[in-house]
């Protein structure tokens, strides 16, 4: 996919993001207590319908509609390209450095669509362009 990412990311785009972090997290076995927002909706390891969680697996993928990351954490900008909660160990390896080469694997996806992630509090960030 070759793209000039100084121009806003397609919706498109922007799902994949999405895809491409919640398949890392998949591969890391990190994929627990986790949301990604982005285009009105979001994956999720919390599945409302049955009530349960489906930790790092990958026959079971949550995706909510009509979601809106504000709706659950204060520090979002409005015009957010894709935002993030965790708990478990993606907060360890985001806030508290736990595993440094996961992180920086984590951060070059950011990096491969032009963007940069800064937290709102220590389990949530939003991202934006570089």
């Amino acid at each position: 996919m070759e793209t000039n990412y100084k121009e806003r990311l397609t919706e498109e785009q922007i799902e994949q993001l999405a895809i491409d972090i919640r398949t890392f997290l998949l591969k890391e076995e990190i994929w627990q207590d986790v949301d990604i927002y982005f285009n009105g909706k979001s994956f999720s390891t919390f599945d409302k319908k049955s009530n349960k969680h489906y930790y790092n697996n990958s026959e079971h993928l949550v995706i909510n509609e009509d979601e809106d990351p504000s709706d659950y954490f204060e520090y979002i900008n409005e015009n957010h390209i894709l935002s993030m909660s965790f708990e478990g160990p993606v907060c360890h390896m985001m806030y508290y450095g736990s595993d440094s080469e996961t992180k920086k694997k984590f951060d070059k996806i950011f990096e491969k669509y032009g963007l940069y992630y800064e937290f709102g509090d220590h389990w949530n960030c939003t991202c934006y362009y570089i």
